[in-house]
């Protein structure tokens, strides 16, 4: 199997996640621990022997009290909101505080407006970056644990310093126009533009995600899904392949992806530059090909040499991405 046929799971500095393939899902899951609030209440005890201190009881926070502080300190420039279509229904239309992208804005109403939103996720993960919770090279859900929640009530949180940036992969769905990424910021507008390599068999699925980890340089590794026949697939029947070259993990060698039948190809890849993981161990970064702008990896977004760094200086921890089937065009900004 030739390399440029291989991309995108990763063996970072904190934690191996998988990129696209039958492994379970090993990104770090924070266990749920208890909010932390500036608001309290006071449960007295009944008097024992003498005096007795009464108990302080932290009291949770409302989940609108959290979006509120997010909105007050810049990280979250949106607020839940619906209109009035010409039959009277209500339908959701979240507010943002400037003119966005129409595409943006038809990301932002995909979402339940709760804690699982990634736009809210995004703004937590940056509120961690930009206030010491997360490290350099960290990784981070966009969970509300109890140290983001003693930091964002602090009075001593600090506001988000960067202009609102959003990442906008476009996929070549059947159209004549290139795969491409493209980052839009507030203020500016298009700022950048690269094409890129998607998923093979639809493996990178349309949605939006966030920047949850950056590294300059990892080892990404894992099995490549590449298409076969239906005779093929029943020959591999009970067979095994390692996890990645040089596991001793095996898994069967045979899937499914996008309703295809695959083979399982191990790969182990020291030394993928530029990455920035945005679902669950898919990442946008460099890995050599011949050309880009169609689909070739395992479901990462692959650019070219050149594009890569910029891409990398430009975003992030918490940035938004998402990934489209629609064709790309600059006349996208939503005014109304």
């Amino acid at each position: 199997m030739p390399k440029i046929l291989r991309c995108a799971v990763c063996l970072g500095l904190v934690a191996l996640a998988g990129c696209q393939g039958p492994s379970p899902r090993s990104h770090i899951e924070h266990k749920p621990v208890a909010p932390l609030s500036a608001t309290h209440s006071v449960a007295q005890t009944p008097p024992a022997v003498g005096w007795a201190r009464p108990e302080i009881q932290r009291a949770k926070p409302s989940f609108a009290s959290v979006v509120s502080r997010l909105q007050d300190l810049d990280y979250l420039p949106i607020a839940h909101a619906y209109i009035h279509g010409p039959d009277g229904r209500r339908i959701r239309h979240d507010a943002w505080l400037w003119p966005v992208p129409k595409a943006l804005q038809r990301a932002t109403d995909a979402y339940a407006w709760s804690p699982k939103n990634p736009f809210i996720r995004g703004a937590i993960v940056q509120f961690e970056r930009v206030n010491g919770i997360l490290g350099p090279h960290g990784m981070s859900e966009g969970r509300l644990h109890k140290a983001v929640l003693r930091a964002l009530f602090a009075q001593t949180a600090k506001k988000d310093p960067w202009a609102y940036e959003w990442v906008y992969v476009t996929k070549a769905s059947g159209t004549k126009q290139p795969e491409q990424l493209h980052i839009w910021r507030h203020g500016k507008g298009w700022i950048w533009h690269t094409r890129v390599n998607t998923g093979v068999l639809g493996s990178t699925p349309d949605g939006t995600y966030l920047v949850y980890q950056r590294l300059p340089s990892t080892t990404m590794r894992g099995v490549f899904p590449e298409p076969i026949s239906w005779g093929a697939y029943r020959a591999l029947a009970g067979q095994e392949v390692p996890q990645w070259v040089g596991s001793s993990l095996m898994q069967s060698a045979r899937g499914m992806v996008g309703g295809h039948p695959v083979r399982w190809v191990p790969y182990n890849d020291p030394g993928v530059l530029w990455v920035n993981y945005f679902d669950d161990g898919r990442g946008i970064h460099y890995y050599p090909r011949a050309a880009y702008g169609f689909p070739q990896s395992a479901g990462c977004v692959e650019e070219p040499y050149a594009a890569a760094p910029v891409t990398y200086r430009l975003l992030h921890y918490g940035v938004p991405v998402t990934i489209s089937s629609k064709c790309f065009s600059v006349y996208t900004t939503h005014r109304a």
